[in-house]
């Protein structure tokens, strides 16, 4: 197995666990990521992100792994409570053991739907007026 494909699928591992400490084990200090959401450079900012959006998911599922050199190409399906599952690939170039570059692509069609619905006057939890208060 490659260096790329290892490191790239430990880092994958250790983020859907949630884990962000051991998932930064595996980041190049300036590396830089880029998704649908964001687009940052450091350690620090990607990982912030990342654990932002961590607490979403549930599991991850390797559908695909592919490496040549010092590129790793990983297709999951990413299992997440609000949003259901989310199909995912990441592109993560890999040099000396470290990601220095993570590109993440999926479609940000369901986020917006969900996003949508929750700002919905119908999908928020009702907040009783003064009028209806519950008889004894």
């Amino acid at each position: 197995m490659s260096d790329a494909r290892q490191t790239a699928l430990a880092f994958l591992s250790a983020w859907a666990e949630g884990d962000t400490e051991v998932a930064g084990r595996y980041l190049a200090q300036d590396v830089t990521f880029e998704s649908p959401r964001a687009s940052l450079t450091g350690r620090a900012p990607v990982l912030a992100a990342m654990a932002e959006f961590a607490v979403a998911v549930t599991s991850i599922d390797v559908l695909a792994v592919t490496a040549e050199k010092d590129t790793a190409i990983v297709m999951y399906d990413m299992h997440t409570e609000p949003f259901g599952t989310i199909r995912a690939a990441e592109c993560c170039t890999v040099i000396e053991g470290l990601i220095t570059s993570d590109r993440l692509v999926f479609d940000t069609a369901l986020l917006g739907r969900e996003r949508r619905a929750a700002d919905r006057p119908d999908s928020r939890p009702a907040t009783p007026t003064p009028t209806q208060t519950a008889t004894s």
